[in-house]
């Protein structure tokens, strides 16, 4: 099995890094999703509350896209890892003094939402200065794996850990795996940009070249644009999983824990299926991801009209499945092309149409949940992702040459 990836040092210590930091990142929003229906019992307040955790990426992520191509993004990186721990810290402290409510809740989630968005363009502008270019796509996929691998075992750790320890606990586990990551960071280093980014050109011009750079190149724009659809869909299904699991199953913490890692079980078997089989056509979309968009909207409707549990976790091992090979294998496609100048802005806007579209995927679902049940919230978009889905893709026949 060749991983060429990996022959980097750099890349080795930044994915081991991130191992912990994604363990903290996945059992935070299990805490965070299962307080919230706790405290509310309502559908639309877990749909609300991961709406704000990805809602800034959608209005910041654009600007600190133009930042990521014009700062030192390690120096970066370590700043907002820092306070990602301290915005954490925080919420263990809340927790700890009894101090916790929906509404402490959601402004932790804004502000943690916002750090995020700031740290998205980094980390994509950081893993491909870690590699050459020949193992840019392999590079992709492992960075996928490492995050799956924490989506498959985090949401179950933090679902034992709420169920036999309660939430507090889990938030203090959460603090302790960001600080490895720090570690690594000061650690690390990059290579040259392959070209000048233009720090001196003027802000909003470098916004508007690198929103002309993806609406002008086909196949970015056609990759972006697929992103978008499956994640209100597809990510937006997953993000309601708190609400599923004790909702319409009345699974408590244990049963989202399951359904959560059924997610990242199916998204580390795409991943890892992804890395090994290392093989992306520059210019081209793959094939599998294209299979998986139209697979995976199937399984949301699956998903909203079973009754049965043992159904109701395949199907998101499914769709876990679907979203890792469609967010990998579209990801790949943009790297693949752009240069390092504007590879920052860029990614930031396909991070705001992949995470943006999850946002408002989990607020609209959670909110049709809620006013006529998991069968039409989950039902009706995944017939409507298909049609659109159709169209988009008899447009790519024809934009792409």
């Amino acid at each position: 099995m060749r991983l060429p990836a990996l022959q980097s040092p750099h890349f080795r210590i930044y994915v081991a890094g991130t191992f912990f930091s994604l363990q903290g990142l996945w059992i935070q929003r299990i805490v965070f999703g299962w307080l919230g229906w706790d405290l509310t019992g309502s559908a639309s307040w877990v749909g609300g509350l991961s709406f704000l955790l990805f809602a800034p990426t959608i209005l910041s992520g654009p600007l600190f896209g133009v930042l990521a191509d014009r700062v030192d993004v390690r120096i970066a990186a370590l700043c907002t890892q820092s306070l990602q721990a301290g915005l954490s810290l925080a919420a263990l402290l809340l927790q700890l003094f009894g101090l916790t409510s929906i509404w402490s809740l959601a402004f932790l989630c804004l502000a943690i939402g916002t750090v995020t968005s700031a740290h998205h363009p980094l980390r994509m502008t950081m893993a491909p200065r870690l590699v050459s270019r020949d193992a840019l796509a392999n590079a992709v996929a492992i960075t996928s794996v490492n995050f799956n691998f924490a989506r498959l075992i985090g949401p179950a750790i933090g679902g034992v850990i709420i169920a036999g320890y309660g939430a507090t606990a889990a938030m203090a586990i959460t603090v302790a795996c960001f600080l490895p990551f720090l570690g690594a960071l000061t650690r690390i280093r990059l290579r040259e940009r392959d070209q000048e980014a233009g720090t001196r050109e003027p802000f909003l011009r470098q916004l508007r070249d690198g929103a002309l750079v993806a609406v002008r190149h086909p196949v970015i724009r056609v990759a972006m644009l697929m992103t978008g659809l499956f994640s209100i869909v597809g990510r937006g299904a997953l993000e309601i999983l708190p609400a599923i699991a004790d909702g319409a199953f009345e699974r408590g913490a244990s049963g989202l824990g399951q359904i959560a890692a059924a997610g990242g079980a199916g998204a580390l078997i795409a991943s890892t299926f992804m890395a090994v089989r290392n093989r992306q056509v520059v210019g081209r979309l793959p094939l599998i991801s294209v299979i998986s968009v139209f697979a995976g909207f199937g399984l949301c409707i699956l998903l909203g009209l079973t009754q049965n549990w043992a159904v109701a976790l395949a199907a998101v091992v499914g769709i876990g499945f679907c979203g890792a090979t469609v967010g990998i294998g579209l990801q790949s496609t943009v790297q693949l092309s752009l240069t390092d100048t504007y590879r920052g802005r860029v990614m930031s806007l396909w991070t705001v149409l992949g995470i943006g579209g999850a946002a408002v995927g989990a607020i609209l679902l959670g909110w049709l949940a809620d006013l006529a049940g998991f069968g039409i919230a989950l039902g009706w978009p995944g017939a409507i992702g298909i049609l659109a889905a159709s169209v988009l893709l008899v447009w790519a026949r024809r934009s792409i040459p």
